[in-house]
């Protein structure tokens, strides 16, 4: 499904990536990297595309990202 698709690339960043991308002043770019990987997991599970284990399992990755941003 496409919602795997999604999972695939969320895991693909890892918190120590963000944090580090972070530290070289790139912080807008990993929020908004973020907030689109969001907005298009709301999107597909709103249109049915991702299952809802998919899609917690996404939300689950964006939570652990977004916590590595703000730390």
């Amino acid at each position: 499904m496409t919602g795997d698709i999604l999972l695939k690339m969320v895991s693909v960043l890892t918190p120590d990536d963000v944090r580090q991308l972070k530290a070289a002043g790139y912080e807008g770019e990993v929020r908004a990297l973020l907030g689109l990987w969001d907005a298009m997991a709301i999107h597909w599970r709103q249109a049915g595309v991702s299952d809802s284990q998919v899609w917690a399992d996404i939300q689950i990755k964006l939570n652990e990202l977004r916590a590595a941003l703000r730390g």
